[in-house]
């Protein structure tokens, strides 16, 4: 099942509060490049939760000018696999295709200025039609979406902006600047919000789902001063 609402938030702004809502035209601007990545494909047969949770790379604060994507996807796979084990369900395994076409979705919706699991892209309409283009065979796919912000900054909460502060967001004029998610903070979020909606929640915890993969795409938001920010996509296969 696909689940078409989304979570709506809405944005406080300390100069004479002016209010910018998610429902505004969303500007969109991708500034990042790929970094040289800490993480690979095999590597999700040799590293399970408990070890990945550890590691120093997954612990690190994200660099909007050099994202680790698939450190980023395998913080989102191992926390998601947390939510079904704890539950008594089988851990979902990677898929490299799944992959795939998340991150294709995550940065169609960036790049198009969309936010929906039907896609404006000749071909790449539906989950389905996304999935039979990277090469999945399954019998059946479903699909998550979501939308976050990069630093810790809480949402609904009085903000300085970048404008007012020399270049950061605050909670304190020229105080200490608000810093960006580390990958698996990144992560928790993400999958908290997924949890907390039941369509989401219910793609994770189906129980005849057996394979996952995830997508990211960074954008600067320019609606909300350029705060960083992420589109998310989990794509599910049986």
């Amino acid at each position: 099942m696909m689940m078409q609402s989304h979570k709506q938030v809405s944005f406080l702004i300390h100069r004479k509060a002016v209010a910018v809502a998610a429902a505004v035209a969303l500007i969109f601007v991708a500034t990042a490049v790929d970094a040289q990545s800490a993480w690979n494909a095999d590597r999700y047969r040799s590293v399970d939760r408990a070890t990945f949770v550890r590691l120093p790379e997954a612990n690190e604060l994200i660099d909007f000018d050099r994202i680790d994507y698939p450190l980023l996807h395998a913080a989102i796979f191992y926390l998601t696999n947390a939510e079904r084990e704890a539950r008594g369900l089988s851990p979902l395994t990677h898929q490299t295709s799944l992959e795939s076409a998340a991150r294709v979705h995550s940065e169609d919706m960036r790049d198009r200025n969309f936010f929906s699991h039907t896609s404006p892209v000749p071909g790449r309409r539906t989950v389905r039609d996304r999935t039979d283009a990277s090469g999945f065979s399954g019998s059946g796919v479903g699909e998550n979406i979501a939308r976050t912000f990069g630093i810790t900054y809480e949402a609904g909460r009085s903000v300085f902006s970048p404008l007012q502060n020399d270049g950061y967001f605050s909670y304190t004029y020229r105080g200490d600047p608000i810093p960006p998610h580390t990958y698996l903070s990144a992560a928790e979020v993400v999958v908290e919000q997924w949890m907390k909606s039941p369509g989401h929640r219910e793609n994770i915890l189906r129980r005849e789902y057996r394979y996952l993969g995830t997508g990211a795409a960074y954008f600067a938001d320019r609606s909300f001063f350029g705060i960083p920010s992420f589109f998310y996509t989990q794509v599910f296969g049986l």
